[in-house]
Order: structure tokens, then sequence, then C-alpha cells
């Protein structure tokens, strides 16, 4: 661990404070807006109401406590109606219960009703709770009275709590699903690209492998090739001696050569950019040709396969013949002969197969053994370089199949499984 926090986790904290800031937003315009609407609709009503005492005030016959009966006839019990009389202190309610007290004081009734506008008393100022009063003066006759009415903000309130309580509890719940689908999402978009950086990672690692190997390889000849020149300087051999040594520099010099070719061939696999020219090949004349380059006796070629008919597929003959080639040298090097070469057709698929009389290879070795610079057995003293079964592979791939290993009874087996 490094310290930093993954892209993943960064990704998905900042989608859920977005979300947060969001809900958020939300929750407040929810609740500012109800509790306005709220606001409105009380107002609305006491205007109403504020309305029709002063019209039977101004209209009506008596005297205020009449008026003020007349005006609470169906009027619920959630709101009130006072009147201050003129000249004096004392008011008259049209609730039952409600004293002649006012809920506010002469003085405030007075600037209220000049103001204009709603005043709200909160739990402990009125005897009937939480109020919303509106008043307004009126002139009946010759007489100026102060009228009030009223109502209670209870229902109101308790809805507002309501509301409140549901956003708190919602908010968080929402706010968790909303990370938690966060999370899900920015891994699913996420995916593709941690496997491109898998690749990515894997391919770095083998490029460092593959140069560590390559390296390793290429030191050894070029070690022998120094020492052969530097002794024939020294000793200035001659006769057989100077034959011998030019003969091992010329070896190691084609071992060389060999290696660069070989290494270039899978340096452009990986880029895949191993050119295939693809034609028509008779099995037949491939299998015969690749024969004819070893002994008499240690390869034999069957490209009828089990039908008895001769094969022919599209494919690119020379690197066909360097795959099979090198699946043959290994067989005769670390196998026995004769190594037998045969097609096996299945179906959309022609296999190549090489086979040999030998002992197998060490289950171990099964699973690397296209692996580059892979040996069966790398202390045998060969001078193989591991890459040959990772070239069979290769040339596979490049036509767009695959290669196999495995062993049967009496030997070893290795193919390549084509189109066809």
């Amino acid at each position: 661990m490094n310290g930093r926090l993954p892209v993943r986790l960064k990704l998905t904290l900042a989608f859920t404070i977005a979300i947060a800031a969001v809900l958020t937003a939300t929750a407040l315009f929810l609740y500012l807006r109800l509790r306005t609407e709220l606001d409105n609709r009380i107002d609305q009503s006491l205007e109403a109401r504020l309305e029709l005492v002063t019209n039977r005030l101004q209209n009506g016959n008596g005297g205020p406590r009449a008026l003020t009966r007349a005006v609470s006839r169906g009027e619920e019990g959630s709101g009130f109606v006072q009147i201050v009389l003129p000249g004096s202190r004392t008011t008259v309610g049209a609730r039952e219960g409600l004293g002649d007290e006012p809920v506010l004081d002469r003085a405030d009734l007075t600037r209220l009703a000049e103001d204009g506008g709603t005043y709200d008393l909160q739990s402990g100022q009125s005897e009937l709770g939480p109020v919303r009063i509106m008043a307004a003066p009126v002139a009946a006759g010759t007489h100026h009275y102060i009228v009030a009415v009223g109502a209670t903000l209870e229902e109101r309130n308790e809805a507002l709590s309501n509301v409140r309580a549901l956003l708190l509890i919602g908010g968080p719940v929402a706010l968790i699903l909303a990370a938690l689908t966060g999370w899900i999402v920015v891994g699913a978009a996420l995916r593709p690209v941690d496997r491109m950086l898998v690749r990515l990672e894997d391919g770095l690692r083998r490029e460092r492998t593959f140069v560590a190997d390559a390296s390793h390889e290429l030191r050894t000849p070029l070690t022998q090739l120094k020492m052969e020149l530097e002794l024939m300087r020294q000793e200035r051999p001659g006769g057989g001696d100077f034959d011998a040594a030019i003969t091992a520099a010329i070896g190691d010099t084609d071992r060389l050569s060999l290696l660069s070719e070989d290494l270039l061939v899978l340096a452009r696999a990986d880029r895949d950019r191993l050119p295939v020219n693809r034609e028509e090949v008779d099995l037949g004349e491939l299998f015969a040709a690749v024969a004819t380059r070893y002994p008499a006796g240690q390869v034999e070629a069957d490209a009828a396969g089990a039908g008895g008919t001769p094969t022919r597929i599209e494919a690119d003959r020379p690197r066909l013949e360097q795959a099979l080639g090198n699946l043959v040298d290994n067989a005769l090097v670390h196998g026995a002969p004769p190594v037998r070469l045969a097609v096996v057709r299945r179906p959309g698929v022609v296999e190549l197969h090489v086979t040999d009389a030998g002992g197998g290879f060490p289950p171990d070795f099964i699973p690397l053994a296209f692996d580059r610079f892979s040996q069966a057995s790398p202390g045998d003293g060969g001078s193989g370089t591991g890459l040959g079964l990772a070239i069979v592979r290769a040339i596979a791939e490049a036509h767009g199949g695959t290669a196999g290993i495995g062993n049967r009874d009496g030997g070893a087996d290795v193919w390549l499984a084509l189109p066809g």
C-alpha cells in the first residue's frame, strides 16, 4: 500500500458527495416549499375570515359581543376571533373558553393592525398554543375597532415535523443506496480499464522477463565466441586446431543468428505483427519437405489423416515448416525416434501432430511448455534456448489457431490446431 486511495473508491466518494449535496438541496427545497405553501394557506384562510368579520361588523346591528357571537357561528375550534372594544382594554372572543384578555395586548394589536401582516405566537406565549394572528382596524359607523383573527399552528407544525423526520431518515438511506449504486456502476465502468491495466502490467512483466532471459541466452554464445577469438589471437593455432577454432566460432555465430531470428519472431508476435501470407498448402508435400531434413528413418510423415485423403489448408507454408521443424528438433533431442508427423481432422479444425517414441514430458513441465525460455531439462547440456515451443504457439495464434501439448502411450505429443 502506498497510502493512496484506489481509483474506484475515489470516484465512489466523489459521486456520493455530489449525491449528498443534491439530496440536501432537494430536501431543503421541499421542506421550505411545503412550509411556504402551508403558511400561504393559513394566511388565505385568515384573510377570508378577517374580511367576513369586518363585513358583519360594519353591516350588523348590536354590540361587538353580539356581532362576535354571530361571527363565531360555524367557526372551527382551531381558530378564534377577538374584537378590541373602542376606548376599552377588554376584548370579546369568538371561541368558547376564550376569555376577555386579548391574545396580544392592545399596543401590539394596534401596531399589527396598522402595519398589516401576520404575527406568530409560539407555545407558552398563548393559552391556545402556537398560533398565527392577523389584525386590521375596522370603522363601523362612528366606532372604531381592532379585529384580530387567528388560527393554531399545531397541524402545520406537526406536518412539518413529520416531513422533517422523513427527510432525516430517508435522506441517509437514499444516500447509502446511491453510494452502493455508485460503487457498482463505477466498478462496472472500470472493469474494462482494470482488465486493460492487468494486461498492460502482464505485458510489461513478460517483456521484462523476456529481455532478461534473452540477455542471458545471448550472453553465453557471445562469451564463448569472445573466448575462442581471444584464444586464437593469443595462441595463433594452425592446421587442425585453427580449423576447429573457426568451426566453433562459426557455430556460435550461427546460434546467435538463429536466436536473433527467434527473438524477432516473438517480438513481432507480441505486437500482433507476425506476418502470415496465406496460400493453399498441401500437407503431404509440407510433411515430406520437413522429413527430408533429417536422416532416413528418423521422421515418418502421414498427411492423409483418418479419412485417407490428403489434406489441403490455407496457411503460410514457411511459417508452418518452421513450426514443424521446431517440434521435430525437440522430439529428436528430448524424445526418441521415430518421430511421426500426422494430421487429425476435427469439425472446423485441422491438427498437425508431432509425436515421438520417448518417455514424454515431465508432468510439471506441461503447463509451462509454451512459455519462453522454458525447457523440460535445462541441465541436460543441450543447445536449446527454450524458444522453440513459444514460436510454435506464436505461429499457431497468428493463423487464428492454438497449440497443444501432452503425453501419449509411448511418447510425447505436440500439435498445432488450425482453422480448416
